[in-house]
């Protein structure tokens, strides 16, 4: 009479549970870096819509000084995309931005100040941050690539923000002219 044995080798037990770590490894390390990346896509956005919101605001108001809102030209509440308050009037930067991402909690106002190198108090409410999570605009000046700062003309400003990457925050800037 011939014994038969039926069950999986330990060897054949241990390539399915490398198999599977393996799996898990790849899908533990590449979830991260696409959340980054969406986040950096958004930020992106806002950005560009403080971009597009400058050009209307100097379109319709070819006289008037970028102001984020009529109570305090300091911030802009990145909820609501309005200026402190701001009244709807056309005649400041937040009557002219929609809402923004949540990866944005405020836009700021400032003028070009002569340093070509962009600080990271520009895109981070916190220096020990690793998230970029504030928009600078920068009247008086342009982007030189997308982390420097040149002079520009009067009406022209850049828009600095920044974006994650493994090793932290870097900037990110986009000009409107």
């Amino acid at each position: 009479m011939k014994k038969s044995q039926k069950g999986f080798t330990i060897i054949e037990v241990a390539l399915v549970l490398a198999i599977g770590a393996l799996i898990f490894l790849v899908v533990f390390l590449a979830v991260p870096a696409l959340q980054r990346n969406a986040r950096n896509d958004a930020r992106k956005r806002d950005i560009s819509s403080v971009v597009e919101a400058i050009a209307s605001f100097s379109s319709n108001n070819t006289t008037s000084e970028l102001t984020l809102g009529t109570g305090n030209d300091s911030a802009i509440n990145a909820k609501t995309g309005k200026g402190v308050g701001s009244d709807g009037s056309g005649t400041a930067l937040g009557d002219y931005i929609d809402t923004l991402s949540k990866n944005t909690t405020a836009v700021n106002l400032s003028a070009y100040n002569g340093n070509e190198t962009i600080p990271s108090s520009m895109y981070k409410s916190n220096e020990n941050s690793k998230m970029p999570d504030k928009i600078t605009v920068v009247t008086g000046a342009q982007c030189n690539g997308t982390n420097k700062l040149e002079q520009g003309s009067a009406r022209s400003a850049a828009v600095v923000g920044g974006v994650e990457t493994a090793s932290g925050a870097v900037p990110y800037c986009s000009s409107a002219n």
